[in-house]
């Protein structure tokens, strides 16, 4: 039961992929309520409840990391990652999935639960968390739209806008964010309390959205070669360590301890799986594409997880980092 429960987010989107395949009726038929904006809200609003930003203060100290941070992560990353995308041969829902992953943030929990156990800057590391994820709500809505284009080469089958966009992120992200956050002030000891049973239930709401998705693009799964998804997992792997290179090759030459060094990098090369399902489920596009291009974001997802739960650990073994791993 306790490997069940850390394991808990890999394990169900895993279940989600199986059921949603297997037997999509029910996932197709939950899809047409607005069950994915509640689910979002839900996981927004226990974002903000379970963010603690006493520490913060002491992160700006490690400002010149930070700012290659959220540097970084809202416009070197979804760079890098769409170049790498746009020469892949892939079916063409599974690349647009990829690249968007690519524009996303960074991840809301588990960037800063790999910090903590690599022993790193965690109050940083919550910085970077939250700037990134308000500011991505402001920043993604064009980033998307500038890959969604750059995806189509101006053959406009998908007709976005950025400014609508941007507007259905602040409904579904910022406020019920902001709102979390100041319910905090007072019911914070309740929340700190029931930590585990809330992320628990967060993770539940994110794998109720995969399994729908799974649900409605379990058709097209199966016509899809096996080839393709080989090549999707290889891929998001790959760019995923591009992306760890890149952070730690910047960070060498920053002015920053090794805590600090430890949090940007994992922090800065991971993306979130919640704003990347969000923005996919308003694209407009048709229902089973949305579901191939969530399942690359889904895959990519898993993909990182996995690759930086090694290096965390690594990272744990070795000698502890200086400062910052006791905030």
């Amino acid at each position: 039961m306790q490997f069940l429960r850390k394991q808990f987010l890999p394990i169900g989107l895993l279940s989600a992929a199986f059921v949603g395949i297997t037997l999509p009726a029910p996932g197709i038929a939950m899809s047409r309520l607005p069950t994915h904006v509640v689910a979002v809200v839900f996981i927004f609003l226990i974002s903000g409840l379970m963010l603690r930003t006493d520490e913060i203060k002491a992160a700006i100290r490690a400002w010149h990391a930070a700012l290659w941070g959220c540097t970084s992560i809202l416009v070197v990353t979804p760079a890098v990652g769409v170049a790498i995308t746009l020469c892949l041969p892939l079916d063409p829902e599974l690349k647009l999935g990829l690249a968007l992953f690519c524009c996303m943030p960074t991840t809301l929990s588990s960037g800063i639960a790999l910090t903590t156990t690599a022993r790193g800057n965690v109050a940083l590391a919550l910085l970077l968390t939250v700037l990134t994820n308000l500011g991505g709500v402001f920043v993604v809505p064009f980033t998307v739209m500038a890959t969604v284009d750059a995806m189509q080469q101006g053959s406009g089958r998908i007709e976005l806008s950025a400014t609508a966009l941007l507007g259905k992120l602040c409904l579904v992200v910022l406020i019920p964010l902001v709102i979390g956050k100041s319910l905090r002030s007072t019911c914070g000891r309740w929340v700190d309390s029931h930590h585990s049973a809330l992320a628990t239930a967060s993770n539940a709401a994110l794998v109720l959205i995969s399994w729908m998705q799974f649900s409605l693009s379990s058709t097209r799964l199966r016509d899809l070669a096996i080839v393709d998804l080989l090549i999707l997992v290889v891929v998001s792997l790959v760019i995923h360590l591009c992306f760890l290179l890149l952070n730690t090759g910047v960070m060498r030459w920053l002015p920053a301890d090794e805590a600090a060094r430890r949090a940007v990098i994992l922090l800065a090369s991971q993306k979130t799986l919640t704003v990347a399902l969000t923005v996919v489920a308003f694209l407009p596009m048709p229902a089973a594409s949305k579901g191939l291009a969530a399942i690359s974001c889904i895959l990519f997802h898993l993909g990182q997880i996995i690759v930086d739960a090694f290096i965390a650990s690594h990272w744990s073994a070795r000698n502890p980092a200086h400062s910052g791993q006791q905030q």
